[in-house]
């Protein structure tokens, strides 16, 4: 298995794969653009098709191509392997993974329950109330394919019948799945879905790994909840999930933006209407993970939520998420229906339209706290004010949180000075954090110096091979230290000229340290000999000089002590250095 890994990573072009997600240009050897994992203005993801590597200098991720499209899919290794093994031509002859048994039996059993529950709507009898509610209601064929909408009989046993008894699975194992119950009294189990409508969930692979079902309203009864979703299972955790997610993530990657709305009926509907982008969060709270998946695919966020106390709440929450991704948020005002789906069915321009007119948060959340409270009175602004400030406050640019303020003062009707300091009161108590003593600070700054520039000439003789000869003799009388320190020393040793091959033979607690040197200085085509002889100079001086002042430190405990042969001795040393710094500017000339 392990040679089948290296076999498949050997004829997958990583440049070709991270392609997909991220927009690439070529830089020197290799190719750079905008970090999918974190927001940034200023690229700084950097990919080498030679070595078949990826790292991003601005939050460390880094890996070879199994790594980025887990990371980028949220799927684990197996999956990841066999998409790119498929992709590249290669047959996999081993595919059981330690741990992965019973999962997989997990997902044959979901894909499975899908397309019983599809074929019961589409084709059984007893689908066809259910079927005709969903054409009734505008979801057409085409729709109920694309998402693979199905229905779950009102009877209580008649999925773990075809289950247990036609596909052989044990019930326990449907139990894990979350797709049976065990009865509180006596022996056996039941459906969890009965007489509901069922929308699959699928992960970013496209694997069913949990169910969404809607029960039919001709079915329901008191006390009975609207919408029941899967468990949590190994297979399916409802915080990372967004239903529509797998349908809607190549439009997104295109259009750079992802339309939230609530429920799986808004998402089927936005969708029929040509808004293909949406996906929905399903009844549950926004999470981190679920703006995670989006952030790595877009840029902006269209909330399509309702406009009352927990829309906004809503709101606020993705517009705090949002900002530490440095996405931009913007809020589809809901008009000629009470959601998306009702609107998107009865005139599915106008949901276009908008989407389109979708305006700021911050616009939309002065709005609409100005129609609720009145601002002709103390109170009225008193209310505005605690609703909208701390939206302001959450704005990381200075400068947009600036332009709002001002926004907000004049709509108003008060000075923006006013406004500014009721944010800047808001943040101040958001915050405590403590800043770092200056001299922590500026002992940071030398070591942090020497390591960069330790990696940055270590880059540059990974790419100059010819000049590692030379300026080896510049380091004889200096030490280096650190895992860099080591790398440095080793390739100023070698004359192979690959730095693919260099890298691969060399010791293992040296590769990461290598390969990420090698990632930062290969971007540029005109980097010169004399570039990375004077890179090499500053990187003696500073070391030299560092040595210098423990020398000196230990000189003056000496003379302290009176020792004088110590003394001395380490005089002639620093003069040593001297001479050896001096010797080395001379290659300035």
């Amino acid at each position: 298995m392990e040679d089948q890994v290296e076999e498949v990573k050997r004829k997958t072009d990583i440049v070709g794969i991270v392609g997909q997600y991220v927009a690439l240009k070529k830089m020197g050897r290799h190719h750079k653009g905008l970090c999918p994992f974190h927001g940034e203005k200023t690229p700084s993801f950097t990919v080498n098709e030679e070595m078949g590597l990826y790292k991003c200098f601005g939050c460390g991720a880094g890996g070879d191509v199994l790594n980025f499209l887990m990371e980028i899919e949220g799927i684990d290794f197996r999956d990841a392997l066999e998409r790119l093994a498929e992709k590249a031509g290669v047959k996999l002859v081993a595919k059981r993974f330690e741990g992965g048994d019973q999962k997989q039996k997990l997902l044959e059993i979901m894909d499975i329950a899908a397309r019983y529950y599809h074929w019961q709507l589409t084709e059984g009898k007893g689908g066809e109330a259910a079927l005709k509610y969903l054409l009734d209601r505008g979801i057409n064929q085409k729709l109920i394919k694309t998402f693979n909408i199905g229905f779950a009989l009102p009877g209580w046993d008649h999925l773990t019948n075809y289950l247990t008894k036609k596909k052989s699975y044990q019930e326990e194992l449907l139990e894990k799945a979350g797709l049976i119950n065990k009865k509180n009294a006596g022996q056996g189990y039941f459906d969890k879905f009965r007489g509901r409508i069922m929308f699959p969930l699928l992960d970013a692979g496209g694997k069913v790994v949990g169910f969404s079902g809607r029960i039919l309203p001709s079915l329901e009864k008191e006390n009975e909840p609207k919408y029941l979703n899967s468990p949590e299972t190994e297979l399916y955790h409802k915080g990372r999930m967004l239903f529509g997610f797998y349908q809607a993530k190549q439009t997104i990657r295109e259009k750079k933006r992802a339309v939230l709305v609530e429920g799986q009926m808004d998402l089927v509907s936005s969708y029929g209407a040509g808004v293909s982008e949406s996906v929905a969060i399903g009844g549950t709270a926004l999470t981190e993970d679920q703006i995670t998946m989006i952030s790595r695919l877009a840029k902006t966020i269209y909330l399509a939520f309702d406009a009352d106390d927990a829309g906004i709440l809503a709101i606020k929450r993705a517009v705090e998420m949002a900002e530490k991704r440095e996405m931009d948020v913007k809020v589809v005002q809901i008009e000629g229906g009470k959601d998306p789906d009702e609107v998107a069915r009865k005139n599915p321009a106008l949901w276009k339209e908008m989407v389109e007119k979708a305006v700021d948060v911050y616009e939309f959340v002065m709005t609409h706290a100005m129609k609720k409270y009145d601002k002709g009175n103390v109170q009225g602004i008193k209310k505005i004010t605690e609703e909208v400030v701390p939206f302001l406050a959450k704005i990381e640019n200075s400068v947009v949180r600036e332009l709002w303020m001002r926004k907000f003062a004049e709509r108003l009707g008060v000075e923006v000075g006013l406004v500014r300091s009721e944010v800047e009161r808001m943040k101040s108590g958001k915050t405590g954090i403590t800043k770092p003593e200056p001299v922590k600070k500026i002992e940071e700054g030398v070591e942090n110096k020497v390591e960069k520039l330790t990696k940055r000439l270590l880059g540059g003789l990974l790419l100059q091979p010819i000049l590692r000869k030379q300026i080896k003799p510049w380091f004889e009388k200096t030490t280096l230290i650190g895992a860099s320190g080591k790398a440095l020393k080793l390739v100023m040793s070698q004359t192979e000229e690959s730095p693919a091959n260099l890298i691969e033979a060399a010791p293992s607690e040296l590769k990461e340290v290598l390969q990420e040197a090698y990632m930062a200085e290969g971007s540029s085509e005109n980097t010169t000999d004399k570039d990375i002889q004077e890179l090499a100079i500053q990187l003696v001086r500073e070391v030299i000089r560092e040595e210098k002042k423990v020398l000196m430190e230990e000189m003056e405990t000496a003379r302290k002590e009176g020792r004088e042969e110590d003394e001395d001795r380490l005089f002639a040393k620093v003069n040593e250095l001297n001479r050896e710094e001096s010797r080395i500017v001379t290659f300035l000339g």
